[in-house]
Formats: C-alpha cells, sequence, structure tokens
C-alpha cells in the first residue's frame, strides 16, 4: 500500500509480507506536516503491519531539510519503536539532517545506519538484508 501526503511532504509504501516500510520525505517539515505523518503511521502503516514485529523502516532522506521540530520527532520515534521499530536504514548526502537523525535515533535507542554517495541506496539495501529483512528492490526508494 502507498500513502501519499496531501501536502506533498511524504511518500510512504508498506511492504507487510517483508515488514520494511519505504518513505521518501521532502522539504522542511513542521508540526503539522508530521502530525499528518503520525496519523498515516497510526491509522494504516499499523494496522497493515499488524502484530507482524520486528519491522524496518527504508527512509531516502535525499530530499528532506532539517526541521525545527526536534522533540516532536523523538517523541514520534519513540511510538514507532513501541510498536516494533527496530531498524532503520536512511540514504542522505546532508550532512546536517544526518547529524540531527543521528541525534534522533540515538535518543530512542533504535538500530540504525546512514549512507550516501552513489551507492547510498544499494548500501542501505545490503544493510537490512544484513539486519535479516529480505526484500526486492523497489522503484519507489
Amino acid at each position: 500500500m502507498e500513502i501519499i501526503d496531501s501536502k506533498g511532504m511524504y511518500t510512504i509504501l508498506v511492504d507487510k509480507r517483508r515488514r520494511i516500510v519505504y518513505e521518501k520525505n521532502i522539504g522542511v517539515w513542521t508540526s503539522e506536516d508530521l502530525n499528518r505523518f503520525l496519523d498515516d503511521y497510526k491509522n494504516i502503516v499499523f494496522n497493515i503491519l499488524g502484530n507482524d514485529k520486528p519491522w524496518s523502516k527504508f527512509c531516502n532522506l535525499s530530499q528532506y531539510q532539517v526541521s525545527n521540530i526536534y522533540n516532536e520527532l523523538i517523541e514520534f520515534l519513540k511510538i514507532l519503536t513501541n510498536d516494533g521499530l527496530k531498524h532503520c536504514t536512511m540514504v542522505c548526502d546532508d550532512p546536517i539532517v544526518t547529524a540531527q537523525m543521528h541525534e534522533l535515533c540515538k535518543q530512542v535507542n533504535l538500530n540504525y545506519a546512514f549512507f550516501s554517495g552513489v551507492n547510498a541506496f544499494e548500501d542501505a539495501f545490503n544493510w537490512l538484508e544484513s539486519m535479516g529483512y529480505k526484500f526486492k528492490k523497489t522503484h519507489y526508494v
């Protein structure tokens, strides 16, 4: 199932069978954007994943920009980790975004990895596979 934000800030693709949620996040986010994102997780993503735990996220942050919602992002990640999120891989070439996300993941004790450069997507897929997830590579990311 693919979820497209009404304001174009994100797209979410849920692969229930493989327990992977693919995200593409775009731009500078506000609290309103994060609230829509969280609502989509609570009302759609969690229902699709059901009790299949653990699960992982593959985040394409290549078009995301640092946002001034740090504390809200920590609370968001706490909700996800409480629902079974165990691994997160992120593709990002922006060192400032990487630093922000690194700090967020540390706050919630999430197992994560960042990848950048020419082979970033391939490296991110390989990392998730090393964590035990099997999947087909998607056009989505």
